[in-house]
């Protein structure tokens, strides 16, 4: 009995320890997909375990909800575990960046209220990185925020400037940005002068078109209508209407999950080299819609037995 009391006692103490590392704590920025956590002296041994797995690194911005925990197991009313879908699908290594996201559904008022702090805390690990690839030569690390992830970002840009003053990453990548389509490239072009900086578009995103919460009326988010005035320097990567039938919608939120792309082809193809440090092959993946403008619309192409798809 006294081993049976001992042994519930420790993993008590243990599943409550796990427990707590999956709450949000503003000491710990950066966890990785073991979930183990970071705190600001510890960016470069987080870094240094990421490489050590010898697969391509990115910086992961999530997005809104119940994080760390949405990220690293799930169990939301909406996308989850996307940590582990972007190691699986991709054959990478994600180095999460956690903020204060928690919010109920559709709700940005919550997550709002904490970007001048989350700036403030990815200022400094945008720094230590600067100054770990500096040192660790021929590393690459691409950046991938995601939906108001975006916004964590737009505020570190408002708040800092891009402070990086040469290209550190090999990829800037937001997906579904939540951030107000309203004078974008106002924060956007700081980025895109230096990075190479792409943004994903979808007019029948689900969450985004409910994605309403403290804009101005008839501003919307950037990811499902974006307007003039454009950056210049940024990549658009138009995903409307690529179902699994030309002209069908999809309202896929989380476009980097390769299981929500219908088989498509050119959009598993870019997302891969975009997400692995590398150049996507654009001319034939995509066709120029707007004129002067890297405003892309992703060519029609079905192909689920794809080498992409396979990874």
């Amino acid at each position: 009995m006294k081993f049976l009391i001992l042994f519930l006692t420790v993993f008590m103490s243990s599943y409550a320890n796990a427990k707590s590392k999956l709450s949000f704590d503003s000491q710990y920025p950066l966890y990785l997909s073991d979930g183990s956590n970071y705190n600001f002296d510890q960016i470069d041994t987080a870094l240094d375990r990421a490489y050590s797995y010898k697969k391509p690194v990115i910086l992961f911005v999530h997005g809104r909800g119940n994080e760390p925990k949405k990220s690293l197991e799930g169990g939301t009313f909406v996308d989850g575990n996307a940590v582990h879908k972007l190691e699986e699908q991709y054959n990478i290594k994600v180095v999460m960046f956690n903020w204060q996201s928690k919010a109920f559904l559709y709700d940005r008022t919550k997550p709002l209220s904490h970007m001048n702090e989350s700036a403030l805390s990815f200022k400094k690990v945008l720094t230590a990185t600067q100054k770990y690839l500096k040192i660790s030569k021929n590393k690459k690390i691409s950046l991938l925020a995601h939906s108001m992830g975006s916004i964590v970002v737009q505020t570190y840009v408002k708040n800092y400037g891009w402070e990086p003053k040469a290209r550190l990453f090999s990829n800037v990548i937001f997906t579904s940005p939540d951030a107000d389509n309203k004078n974008h490239a106002l924060w956007l072009d700081q980025i895109a002068k230096i990075e190479n900086t792409f943004v994903t578009i979808n007019q029948d995103d689900d969450i985004l078109s409910q994605s309403t919460d403290d804009r101005e009326k008839n501003v919307y988010a950037l990811g499902l209508l974006p307007v003039k005035k454009y950056s210049s320097n940024t990549t658009y990567l138009d995903l409307t209407k690529m179902s699994d039938q030309p002209g069908k919608a999809t309202g896929t939120h989380e476009i980097f999950n390769k299981l929500n792309m219908k088989g498509q082809k050119y959009v598993c193809e870019v997302m891969q080299s975009l997400l692995t440090s590398q150049n996507p092959n654009l001319k034939s993946a995509t066709t120029s819609v707007l004129t002067d403008l890297n405003y892309l619309k992703f060519n029609f192409k079905i192909d689920s037995k794809a080498a992409c798809f396979n990874i």
